[in-house]
């Protein structure tokens, strides 16, 4: 008897040191979210922005997203495979913006610097979506 209690514990604790991801409380934030205090004046071509009242200050704050024709059915499904791959999301990967989808980019987001579900530029870049531009050479 003590030896089967010996081995499931042996195998619980191997188990848990193989799972993936961080889970949704140990994310450790390594990179911020670029935010505004007020909407570009001269926006580039191209890009897209959103924003939201942030509680504390109660005005809003702007950051810049992804263009609504990048968020194709490939693109959210990547986004879930990233945001399960870091323990947030443990949904359906099926290319869909759902609530868990939304409520998952909320807790990779905060962890970050921006409480939204609205997915920001800096975010698809942090989770390996979209390249970070290259820096112009001097």
């Amino acid at each position: 008897m003590i030896r089967i209690t010996a081995l499931m514990a042996a195998s619980a604790l191997f188990l848990t040191a193989c799972q993936t991801g961080t889970g949704a409380g140990t994310l450790a934030p390594t990179e911020t979210i670029t935010l505004h205090r007020t909407q570009p004046a001269d926006p580039a071509p191209d890009t897209c922005w959103a924003s939201q009242t942030a509680p504390q200050a109660d005005q809003d704050i702007w950051y810049q997203t992804p263009c609504p024709d990048a968020l194709d059915m490939e693109f959210i499904a990547t986004l879930q495979r990233a945001l399960k791959a870091r323990g947030l999301y443990d949904g359906e990967i099926d290319g869909t913006l759902s609530t868990d989808t939304r409520k998952a980019i909320q807790t990779y987001q905060a962890a970050h610097g921006l409480d939204s579900d609205i997915l920001a530029l800096d975010t698809a870049r942090q989770l390996g979506l979209i390249a970070y531009p290259r820096p112009d050479k001097a």
